[in-house]
């Protein structure tokens, strides 16, 4: 996809609004333009040699990816501070949240420590704990959230070249790596879900959204997402659900893990990335397994590691076998070495 179609992509699953998730699928489905084939880029490792062997692809949690800025949740912490700091503007608003945390304690399934109910549901109570610095320490818990979130969103990582130049130095060690290269028309190489032990598998049951990643310097505002995620922590700790005038409050969430993790900075663009993203939680390892049509050979692979690689690729059913060279235009290309047919 070039930078339009996603840049069209992207205005789209902003624009989604989460009354209707089916309808919303559709509608962003329709703005996906899939390329034929995807290239995953990968370094001599062992993990990566028997992940080829077996034909697995791992899932990874935000909070190990290289770029720290990876499904960074952009808070507007000067908002959060404002809003919090609304509830204590006035002796009056002081009340009004005393009320309001006595009516959600009233709701808990199990009874909060007594203690805990006097500071939050007594106004003077609350009064002191607001001149003692209880924003600070709640504007620090909402930074940290950024690593909460980071750690429960597991992904795996393509690209739709597998010339990219930018890619091959980053993730395959400077050309002495390999890049897999996966067909998304062969459905038969796709082995998710056909085997008996899929039946209780996330992936199997919910899916891996294959989506494109947008590029742009302009950050998305995960405000109202932190905050809802604060609520979700809050509540399960007192045993509550979050009442439904504070989710009105906060619009709907459906897609924000979406849009936290689809966007990075426009100096990525040139990774022309794209992302399967698990559809719902799960524990690790997160795996499928999915047989690529072909393997290309780093320019830079010594002899060892590329018999090594060879073998193991057939070893997988790796039908395609190419090997990288710098053409006579001086470009980056690959020739096909070895092809098995059935």
């Amino acid at each position: 996809m070039d930078s339009k179609q996603r840049k069209d992509f992207w205005d789209t699953l902003c624009s989604l609004e989460g009354y209707d998730i089916q309808n919303d699928s559709k509608l962003l489905m329709n703005k996906v333009v899939f390329p034929h084939y995807l290239y995953r880029y990968r370094d001599v490792t062992f993990n990566n040699l028997e992940a080829l062997r077996t034909n697995r692809l791992y899932f990874s949690s935000a909070n190990y990816y290289d770029d720290p800025f990876d499904t960074f949740l952009h808070i507007d912490i000067e908002k959060i501070r404002a809003e919090f700091e609304t509830n204590f503007s006035c002796e009056e608003n002081i009340y009004r949240l005393a009320s309001a945390m006595k009516s959600i304690i009233e709701n808990c399934n199990v009874q909060p420590p007594a203690e805990f109910v006097s500071l939050v549901s007594n106004p003077q109570n609350l009064k002191k704990l607001y001149q003692n610095g209880l924003t600070n320490e709640f504007l620090s818990n909402a930074l940290k959230l950024r690593n909460e979130i980071r750690k429960d969103t597991w992904s795996v990582c393509f690209c739709e070249n597998g010339l990219n130049e930018t890619l091959w130095l980053k993730y395959a060690n400077q050309y002495k790596g390999f890049a897999l290269i996966y067909d998304l028309g062969n459905a038969e190489n796709f082995h998710c879900g056909k085997m008996d032990k899929c039946k209780n598998c996330g992936i199997f049951n919910y899916g891996t959204p294959l989506y494109p990643m947008y590029y742009s310097d302009e950050p998305y505002d995960a405000t109202n997402f932190a905050k809802y995620i604060m609520g979700q922590i809050a509540t399960k700790q007192m045993n509550i659900e979050i009442p439904q005038f504070i989710i009105n409050e906060f619009g709907k969430i459906v897609w924000e893990r979406e849009r936290t993790t689809l966007i990075k900075k426009k100096c990525h663009q040139y990774d022309e990335e794209w992302r399967m993203i698990t559809g719902c939680q799960m524990n690790p390892p997160i795996m499928m397994e999915w047989i690529p049509d072909g393997i290309i050979l780093g320019l830079r692979m010594n002899q060892t590691e590329e018999n090594l690689v060879i073998s193991l690729a057939k070893q997988a059913g790796i039908k395609k076998i190419y090997k990288s060279i710098i053409d006579k235009n001086n470009k980056l290309d690959a020739y096909l070495i070895h092809e098995e047919h059935t």
